[in-house]
């Protein structure tokens, strides 16, 4: 399989306190039409390993040093220009809160019309008409109805699936899902998933950042566990699901199970 990112000696340290690093020394690499997870409580370090990859923390703020390659280059020596015409075209990223993602005061269809337009020099109106079929592969009801909306009527549901489908229009080599599922009910958390899977199906890359065991469980092909800015175990999800090594990934487990039956 085609390695689409391959991240080496990872470290991030706030500037004012450089002798302690936040993520220490992490490594791994995603295939492509394969599902890496990442998983580990809040504060492990998860999400600012994304931010890395996307090149999205403020370098006033943080040192970053070794290397994220994605089809050999390394992202961290690309310039500005570079990395803005590489994120959100072959790179994408589907965040938590998808209110985020929107400015709530443009409509829908007009935001996506521009990131078409940045991204495949299209003119408006042919962004406009891809843009609906972007929502239509999704499966969103009344897609010119949804272009025509404004971001604060819409459910958080619906919103991630239209982020979702902003994310697949220029057909990516990978995407990260950072947390994507966390703040939907049942019934979208289960849309979105199978979202996911029809992405691996079609050869793109997913990353998955989440601290749901029931998620990893059904997307991903391999996980790691990190505690502390540090992968502390790694295998596959059968493995680590049926013989974790580490006492702190049964924790997780056990909380996951406990959470699950909270919730029957």
């Amino acid at each position: 399989m085609k390695e689409v990112l391959k991240v080496s000696h990872l470290y991030i340290r706030l500037k004012r306190a450089l002798d302690q690093p936040i993520v220490n020394n992490a490594s791994f690499s995603l295939q492509k039409g394969s599902a890496l997870a990442i998983v580990g409580e809040s504060g492990s370090g998860k999400t600012l390993t994304c931010k890395a990859v996307m090149r999205l923390l403020n370098a006033r703020q943080f040192n970053i040093s070794g290397s994220i390659r994605y089809n050999g280059m390394d992202l961290l020596e690309m310039s500005e220009k570079k990395i803005r015409a590489l994120c959100g075209s072959k790179i994408a990223m589907v965040v938590q809160n998808p209110m985020t993602a929107f400015n709530p005061t443009v409509k829908i269809g007009a935001q996506m019309a521009e990131t078409l337009r940045v991204h495949q020099k299209l003119r408006k109106k042919a962004a406009y008409e891809l843009g609906i079929h972007a929502l239509e592969r999704m499966n969103l009801p009344r897609c010119e109805q949804l272009m025509n909306s404004y971001p604060y009527v819409l459910s958080g549901g619906m919103l991630q699936r239209i982020t979702i489908a902003l994310a697949l229009i220029h057909e990516p080599d990978f995407i990260i899902a950072d947390e994507a599922t966390t703040a939907l009910d049942v019934k979208n958390q289960q849309m979105v998933l199978e979202e996911f899977e029809k992405m691996k199906r079609r050869g793109i890359g997913l990353l998955l950042v989440t601290h749901d065991f029931g998620v990893a469980a059904k997307l991903a092909d391999d996980m790691l566990v990190m505690r502390r800015g540090k992968i502390i175990e790694r295998g596959t999800v059968y493995d680590l699901f049926s013989a974790p090594q580490q006492t702190y990934t049964k924790e997780l487990l056990d909380a996951s199970m406990l959470r699950k039956e909270k919730c029957m």
